[in-house]
Parts: structure tokens; sequence; C-alpha cells
């Protein structure tokens, strides 16, 4: 073969390594904009098989034209979209409970030399993934507490924004799951000073006060910042968004009941309307699961529970994690609590459902009994400090 055939064929060759990269850079681009949506929908295994399958894109064509790449200067490229796909699946398995997961990954990305450091300190996530590692540590029995207080007390000083609230929100329930509730009393009011979020000191003060027990009284600010909560919920109303945040309205207009004189029924109703309020968005979202809020697909098996046929899991895992404390908002109240309320809330609406005049009476009783239902799981008779807050 002579020179010019030699010639046309390496320019054969080098186009043809081209196309490749550009057709993957493509795949790359469309897999990521399909993770976004799977992810906005709550579709969290489909958008981990997204992310996994960009990633073997990416090092597929990292490893076959690795100086096309130098050529067309899209070597960093490839490695960003590397690091965005596994921060994101790493952020994904963390929101599963796959803790086993998210730590390998993040092994994988920041201890292993596959990312360099300037790139940690530049990436807007990072605090927010080395968070959620040291929590997935901790999670595992392997980590450092005091090590988890200064990463999320350090957040402010870092000067970041992105997932700022978040962080500190997440920060702060875990902290408070763990019985650390100084460190959630100053995350609870740094989210005070930066965002005007007085609920979650709130919850901590609260949560503190059921585990503790006793005759300890609760610090002024709690009835302050309490007050002023319930005075914005009855300006700005409910929506789907602060649903969580119902469960520590109820508890706290039950437990500002009991310490104040006053004893009238409105209190009581108030609770109530709280409670309703947060069940009604299990009716609304009922086909997610009340663990992760995983959305239910046609090839993925849903368990429901039987006890109450509201309460949705996508696996027996995640059913035996909610049955016992799965946090809500920060409160430890598990579904074991939660179920014999959910069914009289069901009978209930099922009823309501019915046109016949002559159920009228049946609506009646079974809204009074599922009434009685939110006061005993509101009273002390339940043992909620026994059932959610035990000492480990």
């Amino acid at each position: 073969m002579g020179k010019k055939g030699k010639r046309s064929r390496r320019k054969t060759v080098i186009a043809a390594d081209q196309a490749s990269v550009v057709t993957a850079q493509t795949k790359i681009e469309e897999l990521i904009e399909k993770f976004q949506k799977s992810h906005d929908l709550n579709l969290y295994s489909q958008a981990a098989d997204e992310l996994r399958e960009g990633v073997q894109v990416v090092e597929a064509t990292m490893l076959e034209s690795s100086d096309t790449l130098f050529k067309m200067n899209l070597q960093a490229w490839f490695v960003e979209s590397k690091t965005l796909f596994l921060s994101n699946l790493m952020v994904v398995e963390f929101d599963r409970d796959n803790f086993d997961g998210a730590i390998q990954i993040y092994k994988n990305l920041f201890e292993r030399g596959n990312i360099d450091m300037n790139m940690k300190i530049l990436s807007p996530i990072f605090p927010t993934l080395q968070l959620q590692y040291h929590e997935a540590l901790l999670r595992q029995g392997k980590g450092n507490i005091d090590t988890f207080i200064s990463l999320s007390k350090s957040l402010i000083s870092r000067g970041r924004k992105e997932n700022l609230e978040l962080d500190l929100l997440r920060s702060a329930n875990f902290l408070r799951t763990v019985k650390h509730f100084d460190a959630a009393v100053v995350l609870g009011k740094q989210l005070e000073e930066l965002i005007g979020d007085r609920l979650s000191l709130d919850t901590t003060y609260l949560e503190q006060h059921i585990h503790i027990g006793g005759n300890k009284s609760l610090p002024d600010d709690y009835f302050l910042n309490m007050e002023y909560v319930l005075q914005k919920y009855e300006n700005d109303g409910f929506n789907a968004d602060n649903a969580g945040c119902m469960l520590v309205l109820a508890q706290s207009t039950y437990l500002l009941h009991q310490l104040s004189s006053d004893h009238s029924e409105e209190v009581f109703r108030k609770a109530i309307v709280f409670i309703e309020e947060y069940l009604a968005s299990f009716w609304i979202f009922k086909s997610h699961c009340n663990t992760c809020n995983q959305t239910a697909t046609e090839s993925e098996v849903q368990f429901v529970c039987s006890g109450c046929r509201v309460a949705c899991y996508c696996s027996i895992d995640h059913q035996r994690m909610s049955w016992k404390k799965e946090a809500v908002r920060g409160m430890r109240i598990g579904h074991e609590v939660l179920c014999p309320v959910m069914k009289a809330y069901r009978r209930w609406r099922h009823a309501c459902c019915n046109d016949k005049d002559d159920e009228d009476d049946k609506v009646s009783r079974l809204r009074r009994r599922f009434e009685r239902g939110c006061l005993y799981l509101l009273s002390d008779d339940l043992g909620l400090k026994d059932k959610c807050f035990k000492k480990k």
C-alpha cells in the first residue's frame, strides 16, 4: 500500500474515532437528561440504572478513545461527566438507604485518586457528599460522631449556598436520631438565622423533652417559636411540601395544651387537623414508598401494609425500617404507631365516598373512631417514649 493509501486509511480511522466520541458524548447528555426526569418523578431505581449506564459509557470511551479525547480536548469533559454520574448515584443510593453502596461510591471518587483535590474543593456538591458519607458510616456503626458534627457546623463558614438548607435540615434530623440534641440545637439556630426556619429548632426541643421526660421545662423560645410557626401555618395554609411537619405541629399543639390552662376541645381539634392533613398527603401519594418515596412502577412489586392498607413500600427491607421508628421530619414515630390511625382514616375516607343517605351514621361513627385514634396517638397512654424514644 502506498503512502497516499496509508494516509487515507489513517484519516478514516481518526474520523471513525471522532464519530464514536461524538456519539458517546450525545449518549451521555441524553442519560443526564433522562436521569434528571426520573429523579424528579421519584423513580430512583430507574435513575440509578441510568447513572450506572452513564458511568459505563464514559469508562468505555475513555479506555477505547483516549488519544482521540486528548486531540478533541474532551478529556476533562469526560472526567467531569463521570464525576457527575457517580456523585448523583451516591446521592440516590443514600436516599434509598443503600449506605454500603453510598460509602463505596464515595471512596471510589474521593479516596482512591480518581478526583483531584481542586475538583473536590470547587465541586458545589462535595460538602453534601461528604456529610452523607459520614452519616452513612455512622448508620453502619463505623463513623465518628464528632467528625460529623464538625462538618455540619462548618457548612456556613465555607460560604456555600448550594443545598445548604437541605444539608442543615438533614444534619439536624440525624443528630436528633442519635440523641445529640445540643448539636442539633446549634444547627436549628443557624437555620433560624439564615432562612427563618424555626420548626427545626422546636422539633429538637420537643424531642429532647419527650426523650428526657420528667418535669424538665422547655425553653422560652420554644413557645415563642411554636406560636410563630402555628400562626404562619394559619396564614399560608397546607401544601404537600410541608406534609412532614404536620406530626410535629400536632404533637406540639397537644403538648402546649397539656402545659397550659387552655383545656378546650378546640385545641384537640386543631391537633387532629394536623394529623389528618399529614395522612391526606399519604392518601395522595400512596403509590410512593413510605420510606424512600420511590414511585411505584409496573416492573417493580410494591408492598402494602396489611394492617392499614395505606402505607406502601418498594421493598420488604424498607417496610421493616419504617415499622419501628422511621424519621418523619425529625419525630421518631414509626409505622407501628401510625398504622391504626391510618386504618381508621382509610375506613372513614371510603365511607365518605359512598353517596347513600343511610350511610351518614356510619360516616359519623367512623369519623369519631378516627378522632379517638388521633388523640390516643398523641396521649401518654400510647407510651410514645417507650416505643419511639427508647435509649439504645
